[in-house]
């Protein structure tokens, strides 16, 4: 054997080591299981779940050890200390994703006439509203710039509160848009659903660099389907949920979430289809740079 291929081979056992070293405490709503799961691979003792009512999708730590989760009507929030429902704001059909800002206002997205947006009040009382003529959306979320980031298929709109469209960009045929956040750089990362990547568009619309894809050959071993929500961690880390279908065992088709690193290299993955379904959620509680379940968690601006 050569020295080169035994230092290459050297190099991967080191990554694979270190790979299968990393343990994670995370969040993780099921969507077809219908139960928010909280994993601790460090001690499995501190596992547990809530059950659910119907489905859930957006996710979003909001401060004094709490956890916000949009549902079909409106949004809730549970403890995760005791895990009991704190609150439930009900009245907006067809609620897809919320987010909560620092000044305690909230902002739901609703698949209503299109695409419906409200701002409410910490009170949750309404404060403003805007449409867009829009099919449908999954999750929305706000710029640094204060404009709102949304889509429709294989199409990602950026609109503001006046109702306007002020930037449009397509992603490839055979898409299906789910989340997208504005990096510092100004250019977009983009989970690509049914293509299942993580693709980093600038603000031209052009693809400066795509991670995963149905094509690759790690993508057909994890059985990889739709890429949903996602988050960016300390250190440039994607982690990204691999939705499988709406069947209760249809988590046992591929691998539930996974990790890539700034090189697009995936460093982690989870897989266990005995406790939970299909992901459409996650939250990587020790990946967020000092912040805790006390704080609130805002992915405008990755950390």
């Amino acid at each position: 054997m050569s020295r080169f291929l035994l230092v290459a081979v050297f190099l991967t056992t080191c990554q694979t080591l270190r790979a299968d070293e990393i343990r994670h405490r995370f969040l993780a709503v099921d969507e077809s299981r219908h139960r928010l799961l909280h994993v601790d691979q460090v001690d499995p003792a501190n596992d547990w779940a809530i059950a659910l009512e119907g489905k859930h999708r957006d996710i979003q730590l909001v401060g004094g050890q709490a956890v916000m989760l949009t549902f079909a009507d409106g949004y809730r929030e549970f403890s995760l200390t005791s895990r009991k429902l704190l609150k439930e704001v009900k009245g907006y059909p067809g609620a897809t994703s919320a987010r909560r800002l620092a000044d305690g206002q909230t902002v739901l997205a609703c698949n209503a006439q299109g695409v419906t947006v409200y701002e409410l009040d910490s009170g949750d009382k309404p404060l403003r509203k805007v449409n867009f003529s829009v099919p449908t959306t999954r999750l929305l979320r706000l710029t640094p710039q204060g404009t709102l980031l949304f889509g429709s298929s294989n199409v990602i709109f950026e609109g503001d509160w006046q109702g306007k469209i002020v930037k449009t960009l397509t992603l490839p045929k055979g898409t299906w848009f789910y989340q997208a956040i504005r990096l510092p750089s100004g250019n977009l990362l983009a989970a690509a659903g049914y293509d299942p990547a993580m693709m980093e568009i600038d603000t031209e619309g052009k693809i400066v660099k795509s991670i995963g894809g149905r094509d690759t050959a790690e993508a057909k071993t994890l059985g990889y389907h739709f890429f949903g929500a996602f988050q960016v961690l300390a250190g440039g880390n994607i982690v990204v949920s691999n939705w499988t279908g709406h069947g209760p065992e249809d988590s046992r088709k591929g691998v539930q979430l996974v990790e890539y690193d700034p090189a697009g290299r995936m460093v982690w993955k989870w897989h266990d289809p005995q406790r939970a379904g299909s992901i459409n959620g996650v939250i990587v509680l020790d990946g967020l740079d000092g912040l805790d379940t006390a704080i609130l968690n805002d992915d405008t601006v990755p950390r």
